[in-house]
């Protein structure tokens, strides 16, 4: 990973949405700044996903090692808040607050 900007729109079509004639919009976009001493690389983003039956909304806080060669495993911390919407009733809202910790090897 290192420091810059991801950004990934994409449209979807043909995804088996219940309902949502398989039309999905969604974005992600993502920027990495280095962090504590240039040790680390904090990447703060935010996303979309837009269908005929719901809307996703989405923020982001990852932080990860900025060089990971030097580790023996690369890792990474991540916290992601979410509200999701359902536009065809009036059910409530569903929020979520999701904490991963990832190490490859």
């Amino acid at each position: 990973r290192g420091h810059g900007c991801t950004a990934l729109p994409r449209r979807h079509a043909g995804v088996g949405c219940p309902g949502s004639n398989g039309q999905q919009f969604e974005a992600r976009l993502a920027y990495g700044v280095p962090a504590f001493a240039d040790r680390f690389t904090l990447t703060p983003g935010l996303g979309l996903a837009l269908s005929p039956d719901s809307s996703t909304y989405s923020l982001l806080w990852a932080l990860a090692p900025y060089d990971q060669r030097d580790q023996g495993e690369p890792w990474e911390l991540s916290l992601q808040a979410e509200r999701q919407e359902d536009n065809t009733s009036d059910s409530p809202v569903n929020h979520s607050l999701k904490l991963r910790f990832s190490l490859l090897f």
